[in-house]
């Protein structure tokens, strides 16, 4: 992998420059000439980049704190992982990657001292993905958190608190849960184990916290949670610590000393780190008039964050397209936590491929690697008539499977076998990317398992080839022959797989593939709309799912493209449009060479899916984001693989210029392609200005022409002209590590590095937003708390827009004068059809007036009983909200506490949740 060529010398370099311009002459028209050139940021040999710069483009802005836990901000180092809020001041959620079955949450850190500055007037947040450091700001305040790369640790660093002030550090964790909980001196601890019943394997964590300030006490809460009080130092200043290493249940308080052990500079290698990550990753800055291009630029950003901030374990943190390290929901995992869907890995291992961050796969493929022999003795006992290896496409961390079950009928998983041939072909592409060789001797068990599979499962057909039966075109269509998927897969992989076993001395399997080969079955096809299109399989089984099986041909397979019409009538007449976060629909679109589809794609894509401040996406369309449902990066990697092969493609072996970037698009990037070459192109306006290639290996290199009918020069570093011509293609000998430069023969440029501006507020794409541009503040009052349920702990000023939910986005549109100011205890809509005497339950400072707003089609209906049996009185007035028309009900209530029941008095009926409102003294 070739580092992004940085400006650390670039002052020294434009101090030559300028000394060279000024010992020759120039005429004002010289001047002029010069400024007019079009500009590049490829200089002799490289593509020169601030980094800091660039990416600050794409930095998580806060214009508000995030007070929601669906606008978490994500930290992480692959291992543990953290979303960080306001509620009730600072809140962190710590969850490790590898507690398995259920990857339970090491708990919440609640910082309440925060509360001035997360709701201070002058608030401004920063997520800097070039230091992987959240910065916050206000009232004085600043606050600096990061999960350690080097450790896992989250660092909490305070400046401008109050000397004289006691603070708080809470960590707990909540019903249902059995910690150990311990507290000794200045350390705090939470820790629990857990076993798998199905396979008596043990996980488990401990947290472990600390402060760095004066008079540091730590003591036990109660059987869920501990507490630091302490000081901050006399300038200000405290640090907390909050180690979370994994643990079976070794001693705590040596387990607790060296989960919080700090050095003096705990950032420095955090930094060194993440700079050196980025300095790694491939640039991109994308531009269009509309501010769609940005947008995607910063998604793609978030991308390769992601991309580090969760590969630092031993399996990928993604399950079902879910990370879970930063999730802010309690131990709520969407889909399985202890299992993988290859289908929602693949997205982030092509995204790495081009971006040059291929290192960032390993945790994918140690995931199948690692367990070959499970996976082969998983085959031999559930596939007993098949020789090798069936990959399923739901494997378990522990090498089972819930998939390659011959003996089963088709299902949703079961009978999927393009999982096996996906994983050898990025196996082959990781190899060429990189120029690995070790990963193909270390992966031949898993090629030649694959191997065998197929041909064993193959059966001659009358017409003489190789069918497949009784087999899934991934979960869309079930017991087909011959699916698309496996039918494009097995033609690109088997001469790869031919050649591999080959050279691994295995000529009888070899020979086996080879003969194979011309007797695969042609790409099933169908009618649609007229037009001849590729099918989903050779048969015309009912749909289950939305994925579209055949568009696969087209990516990733590859085995049609933007030359052949068949491609292009099957994507324009596809059956499904891009319906989950998952579609590469926008991606085969670039492959097609149609821009016009792509951005289009794309901004209904992010219209659709992308509905988190934080960046993130939902698994289905308009999703409610306060519902939950995990943080899904599956989206981000499709625009990351999408925008870098609209800018460049490797077409089996020809790479080709800015085939997909639309007109009006002005784009500088550079991606990586087969070979480890570095291909960096400039674009304005849609069309390619420059191109230069960082070569990676010793290589003939085939590029099509940018500029077709021009002549066109390749140049190396020095200078030196190693090929020219006005042909389709140029060809040209590479070194590595050596540069060429492509350019119209007589162009000329002048220098601009590549950087940019910081992003000042959140971006904004339609309807949607990334980075936090609203959140309605939290109140503390000493009027009123909430004792439970916790979930409805988080109080708010009433006021319109105001969220009347914890779990929904419904606001109040219109909201009586009488309630005007007072506390809002939201409803939670989960909890509509809860009929319990005891349910929320206030402690009320002092006597006054509380108001409860129901929903209106309850009257008679399912309305519970303590509204009209407590000494309740309805009120003329309603409460407007975005969901229902809502009857207000008033009572006076002395201090002390107040209970009141569940929404509904009739049950498995209920509607929307009662809203509460309590009137400060």
């Amino acid at each position: 992998m070739h580092p992004t060529r940085s400006l650390l010398t670039l002052t020294t370099l434009l101090t030559m420059l300028a000394a060279l311009f000024a010992a020759s002459p120039a005429t004002a028209a010289d001047r002029t000439a010069a400024a007019s050139r079009t500009t590049s940021a490829w200089l002799h040999d490289a593509l020169r980049v601030d980094t800091a710069d660039l990416l600050s483009r794409s930095d998580l802005v806060l214009a508000t704190a995030p007070w929601r836990a669906d606008q978490a901000v994500p930290l992480a180092n692959g291992e543990l992982g953290a979303g960080v809020w306001a509620a009730n001041g600072w809140t962190a959620q710590l969850n490790r990657g590898d507690t398995f079955p259920e990857l339970k949450s090491a708990g919440q850190l609640v910082l309440p001292g925060l509360y001035d500055l997360s709701s201070a007037e002058d608030y401004r947040g920063r997520l800097s993905l070039h230091d992987a450091t959240l910065t916050q700001r206000g009232n004085g305040m600043t606050v600096r958190s990061y999960v350690r790369a080097d450790a896992d640790q989250l660092v909490v660093e305070v400046e401008g608190a109050d000397p004289d002030k006691q603070q708080t550090a809470e960590l707990g964790l909540w019903q249902g849960r059995t910690p150990t909980v311990w507290a000794h001196g200045d350390t705090a601890v939470v820790a629990e184990t857990f076993t798998d019943e199905s396979n008596g394997r043990s996980t488990g964590q401990l947290a472990a916290l600390t402060a760095q300030a004066r008079d540091v006490r730590a003591e036990v809460v109660d059987d869920l949670g501990v507490r630091l009080k302490f000081r901050p130092g006399a300038d200000g200043r405290f640090r907390i610590v909050l180690g979370v290493p994994s643990w079976a249940g070794e001693d705590v308080a040596r387990s607790a000393a060296a989960a919080t052990r700090l050095p003096s500079k705990p950032q420095r290698n955090h930094l060194d780190e993440w700079h050196r990550y980025w300095e790694g990753a491939a640039p991109m800055r994308l531009d269009s008039a509309d501010g769609s291009a940005r947008y995607f630029e910063a998604l793609r950003a978030m991308q390769l964050y992601v991309a580090k901030a969760s590969s630092g374990g031993a399996v990928p943190a993604s399950h079902g397209g879910v990370t879970s390290l930063w999730s802010s929901y309690r131990d709520d995992i969407h889909w399985s936590s202890d299992a993988w869907w290859h289908f929602n890995l693949r997205q982030p291992v092509w995204a790495n491929l081009g971006a040059g961050t291929a290192d960032q796969n390993d945790p994918y493929f140690d995931l199948y690697l690692d367990r070959v022999e499970e996976m082969k003795a998983w085959t031999r006992k559930n596939w007993p008539e098949a020789d090798g290896i069936c990959v399923p496409e739901f494997l378990v961390y522990d090498g089972t499977a819930e998939a390659c079950v011959s003996s089963m009928e088709p299902s949703w998983l079961n009978r999927i076998l393009s999982t096996g041939a996906e994983l050898v072909e990025n196996v082959r592409l990781q190899s060429d990317y990189t120029g690995d060789r070790d990963l193909l001797r270390r992966a031949y068990p898993l090629l030649e398992g694959v191997a065998e599979f197929y041909l064993s499962v193959l059966e001659e057909g009358d017409d003489g080839r190789l069918h497949l039966h009784h087999v899934n075109a991934l979960e869309t269509q079930w017991d087909t022959t011959d699916p698309t998927p496996d039918v494009a897969g097995m033609r690109t992989i088997f001469p790869f797989l031919a050649e591999v076993t080959k050279e691994h001395g295995d000529v009888r399997l070899a020979e086996q593939i080879e003969a194979a080969i011309p007797r695969l079955p042609e790409l099933p096809t169908t009618v649609r709309d007229g037009k001849d299109v590729i099918a989903w399989s050779a048969t015309d089984e009912e749909d289950h799912n939305t994925q579209n099986p055949d568009l696969e041909a087209i990516w990733p397979w590859r085995v049609v493209g933007a030359e052949d019409q068949i491609a292009h009538d099957t994507f324009t007449t596809r059956v499904f449009d891009q319906t989950r976060e998952w579609a590469s629909d926008a991606q085969q679109a670039a492959w097609l060479h149609r821009a016009d589809d792509m951005v289009d794609l794309l901004e209904q894509g992010t219209s659709d899916f992308q509905v988190f401040d934080n960046g993130f996406a939902a698994h289905s369309k308009n999703h409610d984001p306060l519902r939950g449902g995990g943080f899904y990066d599956t989206w981000n990697a499709v625009v990351a693989s999408t925008v870098q092969d609209a800018l460049v493609q490797d077409d089996h072996g020809t790479v080709r210029v800015a085939p997909s970037i639309p007109e009006g698009w002005s784009v500088t990037g550079t991606v990586q392609v087969p070979g480890g070459h570095r291909v960096s192109v400039e674009v304005r306006d849609g069309e390619p200005t420059l191109v230069g290639i960082e070569a990676g290996s010793r290589d003939r290199l085939t590029v099509a022409n940018p500029w077709p009918g021009q002549r066109v020069e390749v140049r190396d570093a020095r200078g030196r002209l190693v090929e020219h011509g006005s042909g389709d293609v140029l060809r040209f000998a590479t070194t590595e590590g050596a540069s060429y430069r492509i350019t119209p023969a007589g162009a000329s440029y002048r220098f601009v590095a590549l950087g940019g501006s910081a992003a000042q507020a959140p971006l904004e794409l339609g309807s949607r937003t990334y980075g936090v541009a609203t959140s309605t503040p939290q109140v503390v009052s000493d009027a009123v708390r909430v004792l439970a349920p916790s979930k409805l702990r988080a109080m708010l000023r009433a006021q319109e827009g105001a969220p009347i939910y914890a779990d929904r986005a419904y606001v109040v549109d219109d909201l009586p004068d009488e309630l005007a100011g007072t506390i809002m205890v939201r409803g939670a809509n989960d909890d509509s059809k809860v009929v319990s005497e005891q349910y929320l339950t206030l402690e009320i400072a002092e006597p006054t007036t509380v108001w409860v707003a129901f929903d209106d089609r309850g009257e008679g209906v399912w309305w519970p009983r303590w509204l009209t049996d407590g000494g309740w009185t309805r009120t003329s007035s309603t409460l407007g909200t975005t969901d229902r028309q809502m009857v207000l009900f008033r009572k006076e209530v002395p201090a002390g506490t107040l209970t009141l029941g569940g929404n509904s008095g009739v049950s498995g009926q209920g509607g929307s949740s009662y809203v509460t409102f309590v009137r400060e003294p």
